[in-house]
C-alpha cells in the first residue's frame, strides 16, 4: 500500500544539489525517516542530527544547514536559543516546526519567525514544504548575488565618475548635490564642498538665464531634457560656452539629474588640460612619480646617445611614519609641504623636481648641475629649517642619496633609480639627521659585505618567523563577486623594518634559500585565508611561485598537508607562475600543475609575453587566469600598438577560457582602456596599494 509521501513524489520537481537537512529532537529513526522521505522525493540529502545541547554544540563548529526540521514536542533542548544560534551561522536556513499538535505551537513559530509548521508524521506535507524553501533559499541566493553585483556596479560607476575627464554633476531641485573633479576644475572651485547646495543657475550668464529657466522647469518635472549649447560662468567671472547633456539619474535614493558639461572654450583644450594635472601630485604640487619616470626614461636616452652625464638625487623623510603617528595626519602634511617649498628655493629651474614616494622626492639634473652642490645645498637648507606644528617642533630626519648615470654606467632608467635607491637607504643605514652619499664610492667594497648581511638576516627570519604577508586586491572589471587578493611577502629587520623581496630575493636565491621561503609563504597564506574563510569572508589568494619551488618534488606533499592542517580547500587558492620560470622548468611545471589541479587549485601564469608560444603554454598547462606582462601598463595610454596587441591576446586566451589580470593600474586612463579591451581583472595601487590587513570595509 503505497503512502502519502510516495504519492506526491510524482508531483514535485526536486532542486538540483544536496540539502544539508538538520534535525532537532528527533529519534535517530525518525530523523532517517524524514530524510529517506526526502531522498524518495528525488532531493539529494546529507542528514545531521542533535538530541542534546551538547550534539547541537559539537555541530555548531562545522554547521552548514539549509533546512533545519524541530520537534517542538521534545524538551531536551532550549529551542529559541538553538534556533537562534544557527540563524547566526546559516542565515538563510529554513526552520519547520514538527508537532503532534501543531495549532498549539502557534505562537511559538511565530516567536521565532520559523517558515512553517506542520504534524510530525505527514510526510507529504513535509516534502512540499522543504522543495518550496529550497526555491525560496535559491530565491534569496540570487538576490544577495544580484545586490552584490548592483553594489559593485555602483562602486565602479563611482569610481569612473570621479576619475573621469569629463566634467558630471548631479541637479536636485535645481541645486547641486554632487560634482566630480572635472567639473570642480573646468568651474575654477576649490573642492566639490563650495558647489555643494549652490544653485545650478548660478553658473548661467546673467544674459542666458532667460534661455535656461524653461529647461530647469523641465529638469525639475523629467530630471532630463535635450542637448543645450548654452554661456556659463565660472567661479572667477570667466565666460565658459559650453554643451550640456542632461539623463535622468538617483542619488542616495532621490530622483535627481546627471549634467555632463563639455567645454566649447576655443582657446581651452579640455583633455589637454586634465592631461597635464594628471602629471602634477595633487598634495605638493609636483610632479608625480609617474611623469618623473616617462622624463627619465626620454632625458636618458639622449644624454646616452649625446655622452652626457645626468644625475639624481633621491630625498627620504627616513621618520615619516612616526611623524604621522605623533602629530597626526596636519603634522605630517606640513612637512611635505615645507620640503617641498624648500626644494622649489633650492633647485634651479631646469632640474626636475617630483614627489616619488609617500616621503620621497626626486630631483633629476641636467648636466650643467653639480648634484654634489645641490644635494648639500638642500641639506643645509633642511637642517637649518624649522618644522613647526603649533607650539611643538617636529624633527623629520631625512637621507640623500645621489647617483650617476655614467658611474656606475646606467644602462636604463630602471638602474638608474635602483642606483640612487640603494644611495639613499644606504644614507638611512648612517643613523645621522641628513648623510650625503655617492653609491660610486661603496659600488665595489660593499658588494660582498651586504650580500653576506641579506643572507643573514634571510637565515634569521626563517628561524624566528620574520616574514611578513601583506596583501593587494585582484579586482574583477566585470562584477565578478570573487574576493581575491594577490599575496606578496616582506622581510623584517632588526629594527622591525619590512625589507621588499628586490632587496634580497635575488640573493635567496643564490643562497638557495627560495624553496624555504616559498613553504612560509604558502603555509602563513593558507593560515590566513582558513582564518578569513571561517570568520565567513568567502576571500582567495593568489600566491606567486618561484623557479625553486616548481623544482621541489615535495612541494604539492607540502601543500596538501598545510590544507589539512588548516582546514583549507584549494579552490581558494592560485598558485602563480612566470612565464620565464615554465619555461625553464617545463617538465617539471606539467607534474606540478596537474597535481594542483587534482586538488582544486587554479594556476595563473605571469609575465606573459605577446607571443603566440605563450598562448600553447597556456593551453598545455590548462592555465586558469593569464596575468600580462607588467611592463605593459605604462604603456596603455598612448601606444595603439600595444592597445591592440592586448586586445587580440586577450580574445585568444577567453577563447581558452582563461580569464586575464593587467597589474600596475597607476590611473584612472587605464580602466577605460581594460574595461573596452575586455580584460577580466585588474590590481595595481591606482586600486589600492598592499596593506598588512585586509579591512573589508576599504574593499572594491
Amino acid at each position: 500500500m503505497s503512502t502519502n509521501a510516495e504519492r506526491i513524489i510524482q508531483i514535485v520537481t526536486p532542486l538540483s544539489g544536496v540539502v544539508e537537512l538538520l534535525v532537532l529532537g528527533c529519534s535517530i529513526d525518525d530523523a532517517n525517516i524524514y530524510s529517506q522521505t526526502l531522498r524518495n522525493s528525488g532531493m539529494a540529502v546529507h542528514l545531521s542530527t542533535a538530541n542534546t545541547p551538547d550534539e547541537l554544540d559539537m555541530l555548531m563548529q562545522s554547521l552548514d544547514a539549509d533546512v533545519v526540521l524541530v520537534n517542538c514536542d521534545a524538551e531536551e533542548i532550549d529551542f529559541t536559543t538553538a534556533i537562534r544560534q544557527i540563524r547566526e551561522i546559516s542565515p538563510l536556513a529554513a526552520f519547520i516546526l514538527l508537532s503532534d499538535n501543531p495549532s498549539e505551537e502557534l505562537f511559538f513559530a511565530a516567536e521565532t519567525s520559523a517558515q512553517d509548521i506542520i504534524e510530525r508524521h505527514d510526510y507529504a506535507h513535509l516534502i512540499y514544504v522543504v522543495n518550496r524553501e529550497q526555491q525560496n533559499m535559491v530565491t534569496k541566493k540570487k538576490l544577495l548575488a544580484v545586490t552584490q553585483e548592483l553594489k559593485e556596479t555602483s562602486q565602479r560607476y563611482e569610481t569612473l565618475t570621479e576619475t573621469a575627464g569629463e566634467a558630471i554633476a548631479y541637479i536636485h531641485q535645481g541645486m547641486h548635490v554632487y560634482a566630480n573633479p572635472a567639473y570642480v576644475s573646468l568651474f575654477g572651485f576649490k573642492n566639490a564642498d563650495e558647489l555643494e547646495g549652490l544653485p545650478f543657475m548660478d553658473l548661467i550668464t546673467s544674459d542666458d538665464r532667460l534661455k535656461f529657466k524653461p529647461v530647469l522647469h523641465k529638469l525639475d518635472e523629467q530630471h532630463t531634457a535635450d542637448q543645450l549649447t548654452i554661456n556659463c560662468v565660472t567661479n572667477d567671472g570667466r565666460n565658459l560656452p559650453v554643451i550640456m547633456d542632461f539623463t535622468p539619474s538617483t542619488i542616495d535614493g532621490e530622483d535627481c539629474t546627471q549634467v555632463i558639461i563639455r567645454d566649447q572654450s576655443p582657446e581651452l583644450d579640455i583633455e589637454q588640460r586634465l592631461a597635464e594635472l594628471a602629471n602634477y601630485d595633487t598634495d605638493t604640487g609636483l610632479y608625480n612619480r609617474k611623469y618623473f619616470t616617462e622624463q627619465l626614461e626620454t632625458r636618458l636616452d639622449e644624454a646616452l646617445s649625446k655622452e652626457q652625464r645626468l644625475s639624481m638625487i633621491l630625498l627620504n623623510i627616513g621618520n615619516f611614519q612616526d611623524i604621522k603617528t605623533d602629530y597626526n595626519l596636519d603634522g605630517a602634511e606640513m612637512v611635505l609641504k615645507e620640503v617641498t617649498r624648500i626644494l622649489n628655493e633650492t633647485t634651479y629651474d631646469t632640474d626636475l623636481v617630483a614627489r616619488f614616494g609617500e616621503h620621497e622626492f626626486s630631483i633629476l639634473c641636467t648636466p650643467d648641475t653639480s648634484a654634489e652642490a645641490l644635494a648639500k645645498r638642500l641639506h643645509h637648507a633642511l637642517s637649518e629649517h624649522q618644522f613647526m606644528v603649533g607650539e611643538q617642533r617636529i624633527q623629520p630626519q631625512f637621507a640623500i642619496g645621489i647617483t650617476h648615470s655614467d658611474t656606475p654606467p646606467a644602462q636604463s632608467s630602471t638602474d638608474f633609480i635602483s642606483h640612487a635607491s640603494r644611495a639613499c637607504k644606504t644614507a638611512l643605514a648612517e643613523g645621522t639627521a641628513t648623510n650625503l652619499f655617492d653609491i660610486t664610492l661603496v659600488q665595489n667594497n660593499g658588494q660582498k659585505k651586504e650580500d653576506e648581511s641579506i643572507v643573514q638576516l634571510i637565515d634569521q627570519a626563517l628561524a624566528n618567523d620574520r616574514f611578513h604577508l601583506i596583501y593587494q586586491p585582484v579586482v574583477s572589471l566585470h562584477g565578478n563577486s570573487r574576493e581575491d587578493y594577490a599575496v606578496y611577502v616582506r622581510m623584517l629587520d632588526d629594527n622591525d623594518q619590512q625589507i621588499s623581496p628586490k632587496e634580497f630575493i635575488d640573493e635567496a636565491v643564490r643562497s638557495e634559500r627560495m624553496a624555504e621561503i616559498d613553504r612560509w609563504i604558502i603555509r602563513n597564506a593558507i593560515r590566513e585565508v582558513a582564518h578569513h574563510r571561517s570568520n565567513g569572508h568567502k576571500l582567495n589568494f593568489m600566491i606567486t611561485l618561484s623557479a625553486s619551488a616548481i623544482e621541489d618534488d615535495s612541494l604539492l606533499l607540502w601543500i596538501c598537508d598545510c590544507l589539512r592542517e588548516f582546514k583549507a580547500k584549494g579552490a581558494w587558492l592560485t598558485f602563480a607562475v612566470s612565464h620565464s620560470d615554465v619555461i625553464g622548468h617545463l617538465e617539471k611545471m606539467e607534474q606540478l600543475a596537474e597535481g594542483l589541479h587534482k586538488i582544486n587549485c587554479r594556476i595563473s601564469l605571469t609575465h606573459f609575453p605577446f607571443e603566440q608560444e605563450a598562448v600553447n603554454v597556456v593551453r598545455h598547462l590548462q592555465c586558469d587566469l593569464v596575468c600580462f606582462s607588467p611592463d605593459i601598463s605604462g604603456k596603455l595610454s598612448q601606444d595603439k600598438e600595444q592597445q591592440e596587441l592586448l586586445k587580440d591576446y586577450n580574445q585568444q586566451l577567453h577563447q581558452e577560457n582563461v580569464k586575464t589580470i593587467v597589474i600596475y593600474i597607476e590611473e584612472a586612463a587605464q580602466l577605460t582602456i581594460l574595461w573596452n579591451v575586455g580584460v577580466d581583472f585588474i590590481q595595481g595601487n591606482f586600486i589600492q596599494k598592499p596593506v598588512d590587513t585586509i579591512i573589508y570595509d576599504a574593499e572594491l
